[in-house]
């Protein structure tokens, strides 16, 4: 249960200052424990998202002595079999080992719907989960029965769940408090409100506290307890992060999550040829003016943060540093003369290691069996699942959420995966003129070759349903910019992106509310494509996770609540219709190339 101060602010204020001054916990120890200096190391992974395994991934080193520069080099990187390998090599007793969330998003959930993830946590050895809004994908029933399967501490320290919510009761700490050396440390938890009301299953019956206000309470209260050295575990994002620093006092580090961010602060990461999103750690200054260190690892299992911090006795940073380190498996390939990939050669792989073990935040690691054994079962189960074929995919369909700028009549940017899935939707309910699609309800590309089942489940694997609504044309512009306008908010989700087919927009970038979605065309049953209607009526198909108003399209459950009669449920799983668009529609059971002219983007600008 959240405990709130009832001190007014200043007097709150006061109480924090004097605390301080006194060193925190000093007056609840006797002289022979008196608080003094901690050296902490802090192992953290986020958003894994159901993945478990090493990943192909290319990396740019300097491997080659006959060339100019870096060379692509492709390999196994991360994976929760090296990661737990690294933990056990890295643990000792001024250890935490802490993830800040996120299940689904590979086979491995669709199947065995969390089962794998918190065998693999409890194996490794957990001090600390922060639950992440996909841990709501299933409903609170499921997570319920999860939470019960964990041998670690679960913390969202917003969360309460209310009488009438199947998660009232379970166990789902505010914060956990680990003695390493004598000495207390706090590990708060905070999950965003908005984007777990907006992109999960949660119901009602689940209440929030909000983010800033909660972390400060639970502060004040552990604060009575003699405790002065504060992590928070925040489920928030990166953005959100750094306003939670600048708004909150004491907080000393935020092991963050939900964004997916690349921390770096060695260079290395930018000569491998990976995008990085800010300094490893991130320090923002409090509203004393001292300093927060905010830490990322990354997302998908790739790596694991590796953080040191020393306090002295009074609760204070006086020293940290770390990095993400990336982990990956001995078996390289190089591009040879006509640029295929080949297994690098004796002298090759030689040369790689070397370079690998010149860098900071790349290593070798090998796959912990423990971890492999647990996999190996279902591992063997989806690779049956997996066989059947449904066709061929000519080129790859991306499935970038926001679009980057392009003008009319260039090639266009986005999410091509989340048009095909909304053009499958359109195909298969025979009543939709329209169909709309969330960006982030498509968790994977489509990439070219052979398309099979398991490919279609790992781009759908949640558990919705297709969905009708009759909508007019003014419903539809308005639901098409709530979509956009989400996406682009500081607590919203990118996922909420608007994709669309039957429709296509000029989109505006970082635009008014209500107004960077413009110039909307409908296309009719001759393919012809004539500006929208603001006072006809339109049947648009969804995903009932949006289609209840969900990830920000208010306007779709506005009229689900105002017109019932306006609102139909297929009861047709939310993979179905892209698994028949492969076996009925497609010529060939083959997807062609992106046809522009029917693709929902017509441009992008940014005005942001």
């Amino acid at each position: 249960m959240i405990l709130k101060t009832a001190l007014p602010t200043g007097m709150a204020t006061g109480l924090a200052l004097l605390l301080a001054a006194c060193g925190g916990d000093n007056s609840s120890n006797t002289p022979e424990q008196q608080a003094k200096a901690l050296s902490l190391q802090v192992l953290h992974t986020n958003d894994h998202h159901s993945y478990f395994e090493g990943q192909t991934y290319d990396l740019s080193l300097d491997y080659d002595e006959n060339q100019v520069g870096s060379e692509p080099v492709r390999l196994s990187l991360g994976g929760f079999p090296r990661i737990a390998t690294a933990i056990e090599e890295y643990r000792d007793g001024h250890t935490l080992v802490l993830n800040s969330g996120e299940l689904n998003g590979t086979l491995y959930f669709s199947l065995f719907k969390g089962e794998v993830d918190f065998k693999v946590f409890n194996t490794i050895g957990l001090d600390a989960y922060e639950l992440g809004n996909h841990e709501f994908d299933e409903g609170e029933a499921h997570l319920r029965d999860l939470l019960e399967t964990v041998d670690f501490p679960v913390i969202a320290g917003n969360v309460r769940p209310t009488v009438d919510s199947p998660l009232f009761g379970a166990d789902i700490k505010p914060y956990v408090v680990k003695e390493i050396d004598g000495e207390k440390v706090a590990i708060i938890g905070v999950l965003k409100v908005e984007k777990t009301r907006e992109s999960s299953l949660v119901t009602d019956a689940v209440e929030f506290d909000d983010e800033i206000l909660s972390v400060r309470d639970h502060i004040y209260t552990l604060k009575d307890q003699g405790i002065n050295k504060f992590i928070v575990l925040s489920h928030l994002g990166y953005d959100f992060d750094q306003v939670l620093a600048e708004s909150v006092r004491d907080i000393d580090v935020i092991v963050g999550g939900d964004t997916h961010d690349v921390l770096d602060s060695t260079g290395e990461f930018q000569a491998m040829g990976i995008e990085v999103d800010g300094d490893y750690p991130t320090v923002v200054q409090n509203p004393d003016g001292q300093p927060v260190y905010i830490v990322q690892a990354w997302e998908y299992a790739k790596g694991l943060g590796r953080l040191n911090i020393d306090f002295d006795a009074d609760g204070v940073v006086t020293d940290i540093n770390g990095k993400v380190e990336l982990l990956v498996g001995e078996s390289y390939q190089v591009q040879n003369n006509d640029n295929d990939w080949v297994a690098a050669d004796t002298d090759q792989t030689a040369r790689i290691n070397s370079v690998i073990d010149g860098l900071t935040t790349l290593r070798t690691a090998e796959e912990s069996q423990q971890i492999l054994d647990i996999l190996a079962p279902y591992k063997e189960e989806m690779e049956s699942f997996k066989q059947d074929t449904l066709g061929q995919v000519s080129e790859l369909m991306p499935f970038e959420r926001i679009p980057a700028p392009f003008n009319t009549g260039e090639t266009p940017t986005g999410s091509y995966a989340a048009y095909v899935v909304a053009d499958a939707f359109l195909k298969y309910l025979p009543k939709a003129d329209v169909a709309i699609q969330n960006a982030g309800g498509v968790r994977a590309p489509l990439n070219d070759g052979t398309f099979t089942v398991a490919d279609a489940y790992s781009i759908l694997p949640f558990s919705n349903t297709v969905v009708t609504i009759d909508m007019t044309g003014a419903e539809i512009i308005k639901v098409l910019n709530e979509g956009l306008d989400y996406a682009q908010g500081i607590s919203a989700s990118t996922g909420a992106f608007p994709y669309s087919a039957g429709l296509r927009y000029d989109v505006t970038l970082g635009a008014a509310e209500g107004s960077g979605i413009q110039n909307v065309d409908v296309r009719d049953e001759s393919g012809n494509w004539t500006p929208i209607v603001n006072s006809q009526t339109y049947s648009v198909a969804t995903n009932s996770f949006t289609g209840q108003g969900k990830d920000g399209y208010i306007t779709f459950g506005e009229v689900q609540q105002a017109r019932p009669d306006a609102f139909e449920d297929s009861n047709v799983a939310y993979v179905v219709p892209l698994l028949e668009y492969f076996r009925e529609e497609l010529p060939d059971q083959t997807l062609p190339a992106l046809d522009a002219t029917d693709y929902c983007l017509k441009s992008v600008a940014d005005q942001r």
